[in-house]
């Protein structure tokens, strides 16, 4: 029997919360903004900085930013030098800088130096409030690719974002992802500001006043940029245990995700110690990969080339996770992939291993550890890498700090990241991944902690359901029968993929219909998931809805995404 405390134990004395500070902020100095050249030197720091760790392999791996893979599209190489939005009338004021703020100009902008007139599209999703755009610059808090394609195509000469759900004085990290292709018809400069400053400037117009900004953007496109990943493995055995972390976003920015991102390096360099101490010996049952990538673009061509020779059976996510929660107002989820596609004896383990790391106070009369920080469990959520893993088939669970009121925004800064949960939860997961790499769990235990799981969240799901009703729709009861299955390509549903397949008006119209964030979730993620992993009726995907979320949907809103996924090509039907 393993003794699980005592390599949990020799990781911690080898786990370094010095080096992990300086790490993270060494990387946050890099610019790292997908295609960008300062995303690939980030990479290449990390890479140099572990080249000592003798009992690790190290494999990098480069995919360009120009090709397709799956749904996702091109991305155009891009730099960035300077930027600034201002006010010019009816009175002058500085509103963001690059200088001050690596988030002031929106990723993927082309060059420009617009002055103009300044009109308020709100969300962008109401062609109405475009008709008069031309040759003025639009402000909007709506999605990015949308208002910028559609601000485009009715002539906008520059555009301004702002986030309505962002910290009031942040300035928000906002991204294009433009094509090569984008870039030939849309060459609009575009900058962000804060909540703040937007409420100004739209609390002006609706006084009726004419403001005048003016936007200032110096950037460049280059012709050939590459993915960076980055591989650290160790071990034997046929199978492998994965824990990734994405590596881009912008300078300055910590806990998404130079927090994820330094806490898998610590540990790489932990269990290098360890080894060399012989205070714990080397795995051969599993293989044991620490990957780092870009988000989505990274992970995609990754597994697509990765799992043509590899059997990964289980993979984690670390993606925001260093948060210091008193200041981020955030709460640390263990969030579990789809039970369809559930490994309870992977999870449990993780889910037991965090619980004990993340114990740190006894009960005022007692020797039980309580949990020091806010932790919770909940259903699959997207929005990470996990996304990508998963449509593999490839059990993953994420461990994530949500929400954070400083999220994509300038304030995501160091002082707000907490080396001591990052190493909580970093050795909590080195510990789980190398057990199983170990093989040295028995059977009887194997079991107790599958039981464990199983009954751990099949309790805490009907707790946490806020209503009692189930599905009472029956089957008989629809006129519609047919078996639907998954047929797209690997990838996300993106906006960008919408308004390429369908159109822009057809997309506006998708997105106004779709607002509910669940609803969308399942449109984008939950319902293609599922449906490439098994083909399904109606009835059938209600029923996996409840079983993961305890929630009843509507056959007729189930019915409405399965159109919308048809029109765009990634589902067909057949008649039983």
């Amino acid at each position: 029997m393993v003794n699980i405390s005592g390599i949990y134990s020799a990781l911690e004395s080898f786990y370094s919360k010095q080096e992990l500070l300086w790490m993270a902020s060494s990387i946050s100095r890099f610019h790292r903004i997908q295609g960008s050249n300062e995303l690939e030197k980030a990479v290449d720091y990390v890479a140099k900085n572990l080249l000592d760790l003798e009992n690790f392999e190290m494999r990098t791996y480069r995919f360009s930013y120009g090709e397709h893979y799956g749904t996702h599209y091109d991305i155009v190489g891009w730099d960035i030098e300077d930027g600034f939005t201002s006010i010019v009338k009816p009175k002058h004021k500085m509103l963001s800088k690059f200088l001050s703020s690596k988030t002031a100009v929106v990723a993927h902008s082309p060059r420009g130096d617009v002055e103009a007139e300044v009109v308020y599209v709100a969300d962008g999703l109401d062609l109405n409030r475009y008709r008069n755009v031309d040759g003025r610059i639009v402000l909007s808090y709506g999605s990015p690719y949308i208002v910028y394609r559609t601000g485009c195509r009715f002539g906008a000469s520059g555009f301004i974002f702002f986030k309505k759900d962002a910290h009031e004085e942040a300035v928000p990290y906002i991204g294009l992802f433009l094509s090569r292709e984008d870039t030939e018809t849309c060459r609009a400069p575009a900058t962000s500001i804060s909540r703040h400053a937007a409420i100004h400037i739209i609390n002006s117009i609706e006084k009726g006043y004419k403001v005048i900004a003016r936007i200032y953007v110096e950037s460049s496109f280059r012709a050939e940029a590459y993915i960076p990943v980055l591989e650290l493995s160790l071990g034997d055995g046929e199978r492998e245990i994965h824990a990734y972390a994405h590596i881009c976003h912008p300078a300055g920015t910590v806990n998404d995700n130079v927090s994820g991102v330094v806490a898998l390096i610590e540990l790489a360099k932990a269990i290098n110690r360890a080894l060399n101490k012989d205070s714990i010996s080397y795995p051969r049952y599993r293989k044991i990969a620490f990957v780092l990538f870009p988000e989505y673009y990274g992970s995609l061509p990754y597994l697509l080339e990765k799992t043509k020779s590899s059997n990964i059976e289980f993979s984690v996510n670390l993606d925001m996770i260093g948060e210091k929660q008193w200041i981020t107002n955030s709460t640390l989820h263990f969030i579990s992939p789809p039970k369809i596609l559930s490994n309870k004896l992977y999870e449990g383990l993780m889910l037991k291993l965090l619980n004990y790391s993340l114990s740190k106070v006894s009960t005022f009369s007692s020797s039980i550890k309580t949990i020091s920080y806010r932790f919770d469990v909940v259903p699959y959520d997207s929005g990470s890498d996990h996304d990508i893993y998963l449509q593999f088939q490839i059990p993953s669970v994420m461990i994530n700090q949500w929400p954070d009121i400083y999220y994509h925004t300038d304030m995501d800064t160091i002082d707000k990241f907490d080396p001591d949960i990052t190493s909580y939860i970093s050795i909590a997961i080195g510990v789980a991944i190398y057990v199983q790499s170990s093989n040295q769990l028995s059977e009887s235990t194997k079991k107790s902690i599958e039981n464990m799981y199983t009954y751990i969240m099949e309790s805490y799901r009907e707790l946490k359901q806020e209503k009692e009703d189930v599905t009472s729709e029956k089957f008989e009861d629809l006129e519609d029968t047919a078996i639907y299955r998954y047929i797209a390509p690997k990838g996300v549903i993106s906006v960008r993929h919408l308004y390429t397949h369908i159109g822009f008006e057809d997309t506006l119209n998708i997105m106004n219909d779709i607002e509910n964030k669940f609803m969308y979730h399942l449109f984008t993620r939950y319902i293609p998931l599922i449906l490439s992993i098994k083909s399904m009726n109606i009835y059938d995907i209600a029923r996996h809805i409840e079983q993961d979320y305890r929630r009843s949907i509507a056959f007729r809103d189930i019915k409405k995404i399965l159109n919308y996924l048809y029109r765009i090509g990634a589902i067909e039907k057949d008649r039983e």
